[in-house]
C-alpha cells in the first residue's frame, strides 16, 4: 500500500467516527437549546473541549488500533508515521470546518423557530473573519490534542502501564499552556507582559500552539521509530 493511500485510508476511517460524533454533538445541541428555552439550563459558552476531547480518544487509538494493524500488514513504522500525520491534518482541519458551520448554521436557524440560541458569544456576529479565525483555531487546538493522546498512547503502548502514566504527566503542561492560550484575556495579559504589540498579541498563541505541535510531532515520531511491535 502507497503511503497516499494509506493516508487517505486512515482518514477515511476516522471520518466514519466524526460522523457519529456529529451526530451525536447535533442531538445534544438541540437538547440544550430546547432546555435552555424551557429554563432548565442557563446560557452556555460554546467551546471545542468537546472535539478537543474526541481528538484525543482519537489519537490514544493510533498505537493500540492503527500501528498495530498496519504493522502486520507489511506497512513500515515510517510510513505508518506520514501517512498518521497526513491524516490528522486534515482530520483537524475539516473537524474544524464542520464545528463552526454547525455553530453558524445554530445561530441562524435557532431563532428563526422562536427559540434563543444558548450561548453568548455568537460566531455569526463577527461574519466571515470570525467563522475563518474560528476555523484556524479549531484545526489548531484538534491537532494538538490529537497529537498529545498519540504521545500518551505510544508511551502506554511502548512502556506498558507504570511508565505510561508518566507521559500523562508530560501532557500536563501541554494540556495546561493550551488551556490559558484559549483564554482571550489571559492571552492578552501574557503577550502584553512581553510586548505592546497588536500583531504579536494576536500571532502569539499560535505560535506558541505551533512550538508545542512541533515538540510533540518530533516525540512521536522518535518513540514510533522505536515502539516494539507486539505480535
Amino acid at each position: 500500500m502507497k503511503q497516499s493511500q494509506l493516508g487517505w485510508a486512515l482518514f477515511a476511517e476516522q471520518m466514519k467516527w466524526a460522523a457519529w460524533f456529529f451526530g451525536i454533538m447535533i442531538m445534544l445541541t438541540i437538547g440544550i437549546t430546547i432546555a435552555n428555552h424551557w429554563g432548565v439550563l442557563d446560557n452556555l459558552d460554546v467551546s471545542n473541549t468537546t472535539s478537543n476531547v474526541f481528538l484525543l480518544i482519537i489519537g490514544l487509538l493510533y498505537s493500540y488500533g492503527f500501528l498495530d494493524y498496519y504493522f502486520k500488514l507489511g506497512i513500515s513504522r515510517k510510513k505508518f508515521f506520514k501517512a498518521s500525520l497526513f491524516a490528522s491534518v486534515l482530520l483537524s482541519v475539516i473537524l474544524a470546518f464542520a464545528m463552526s458551520l454547525m455553530i453558524g448554521l445554530f445561530e441562524t436557524l435557532v431563532p428563526a423557530f422562536g427559540f434563543t440560541v444558548p450561548w453568548s458569544d455568537l460566531l455569526s456576529s463577527g461574519g466571515i473573519l470570525s467563522f475563518l479565525k474560528s476555523i484556524a483555531d479549531y484545526s489548531v487546538s484538534h491537532f494538538l490534542y490529537l497529537l498529545i493522546g498519540w504521545f500518551m498512547g505510544l508511551g502506554f503502548y511502548r512502556f506498558r502501564w507504570k511508565i505510561g502514566l508518566l507521559f500523562i504527566l508530560l501532557s500536563f503542561p501541554f494540556f495546561g499552556i493550551s488551556a490559558l492560550l484559549q483564554d482571550q484575556d489571559d492571552i492578552a495579559h501574557t503577550i502584553n507582559f512581553f510586548t505592546s504589540n497588536s500583531h504579536i498579541i494576536s500571532m502569539g498563541p499560535y505560535a506558541i500552539f505551533f512550538i508545542m505541535i512541533a515538540i510533540l510531532i518530533i516525540c512521536n515520531y522518535r518513540l514510533t521509530k522505536n515502539v516494539p511491535i507486539r505480535l
